[in-house]
């Protein structure tokens, strides 16, 4: 009997030693594959888990169907038993999988609150892809992959078919820091249907005089002066333009810094970046991290001989971590958003110099095309 017992205890704790050995297993693959698919969460989504369970359950979302079909392909190949809750996003939570941003700048938040931290901003005209709806707000993806959530009322959902139909349709771009669409074809501060700023996108629907007649995605419609706004598929069509980029900043000067802010109106760091180039055409990624490691390394110690204006200059902690990004302007000088848009050096003698860890610099010119660097000519979201 006692011998019995001993052989039924052996076999339990073999079956349990397998069990946990097939969930470790698992948990292993599911790094593996997320470090793949997934190394950076701000641009993808990734929640998967392996439990521990006799037969694990694998659960969680990601928004790459490719994604989850390496993820079941390895556990096969490895032998790995499992019980398959991995949902693909976009979900069953949103009918149409494509909006637009219909106001001049929009809130994205780091989770489905709106008292949430405020991670990024995206400007009207912006397209999106919807991936759910949680707790009354949309998580959705910008196009330089950025993953956030944002309010419907920030936005219009669009189908796949009314998504296409923008994308063909005749737009403008807003060239200038700040302007207003107005109700009647004339300046009238009592009649402004909404404020608009640099690198906002409008359809636009007529003309009358030194005025085009708009329309928002949300089908709000006015007048916007012709001087403050340019052809769309020619503003895209644009080439590389640093003084378009220098002049927007500097228009910009003195602005007061925004954690989070990507707009005309106030910005942090990276956004300041990514707005002045998205003014000549060119999305950039979204932190100042993620900028780091695009374009074409500049030794920033030579940058008395090498630098060139409009490269990126990446700043940080002396351990290596980028938590800053400015723009090169010629002369050792810099401009950046930091507590407001202001100019400093590179220069420990002169007097503007800030004591700053610099860290790398990258050249955006003749990179766009690149890892990280798009022109919006040749992003399928715009055209």
């Amino acid at each position: 009997m006692k011998l019995k017992i001993s052989i039924l205890l052996i076999f339990i704790l073999m079956v349990t030693a397998v069990a946990f050995a097939q969930a470790r297993n698992a948990a292993d693959v599911v790094a593996q594959v997320k470090k793949e698919f997934a190394p950076d969460t701000r641009v993808a989504v990734w929640t998967v888990k392996a439990g521990n369970e006799r037969v694990a359950t694998i659960s969680g979302e990601v928004d790459n169907p490719r994604a989850k079909d390496a993820l079941i392909s390895r556990l096969e190949a490895e032998g790995i038993t499992y019980r398959d809750k991995v949902k693909v996003l976009p979900d069953g939570s949103v009918a149409e999988k494509w909006a637009v941003v219909s106001i001049s700048v929009a809130c994205l938040r780091a989770e489905p609150r709106s008292g949430s931290e405020l991670s990024s901003q995206a400007i009207m005209g912006t397209p999106m892809r919807v991936l759910k709806k949680e707790n009354g707000m949309l998580m959705v993806q910008t196009p330089d992959g950025y993953i956030g959530y944002m309010t419907e009322s920030s936005m219009r959902l669009m189908s796949d078919e009314e998504f296409e139909a923008w994308k063909v349709s005749p737009r403008v771009a807003v060239t200038v820091r700040e302007t207003e669409m107005y109700a009647t074809p004339k300046v009238d501060a009592k009649n402004i249907v909404s404020d608009l700023l640099l690198g906002n996108v409008l359809e636009q629907i007529g003309e009358k005089g030194g005025y085009y007649l708009v329309k928002t995605a949300d089908s709000r419609e006015g007048y916007v002066k012709k001087s403050d706004v340019e052809k769309f598929d020619v503003w895209a069509d644009q080439s590389f333009d640093y003084a378009k980029i220098e002049a927007n900043a500097f228009a910009m000067m003195g602005r007061p810094y925004l954690w989070g802010g990507m707009s005309s109106k106030m910005s942090d760091c990276s956004g300041f970046m990514r707005t002045i180039y998205f003014s000549n055409g060119i999305i950039l990624q979204r932190d100042a991290s993620q900028q780091a490691l695009t374009g074409k390394k500049v030794n920033w110690k030579k940058w008395r001989s090498e630098a060139q204006k409009g490269d990126l200059i990446f700043i940080g902690t002396k351990a290596g971590k980028v938590t800053h990004v400015a723009m090169y302007i010629g002369d050792g000088k810099y401009i950046h958003s930091s507590g407001r848009i202001k100019v400093n050096s590179m220069d420990p003698e002169a007097s503007d110099y800030l004591d700053y860890t610099f860290i790398s610099m990258s050249r955006i010119q003749g990179e766009v095309g690149t890892q990280g660097i798009i022109a919006v000519k040749d992003h399928p979201w715009y055209f």
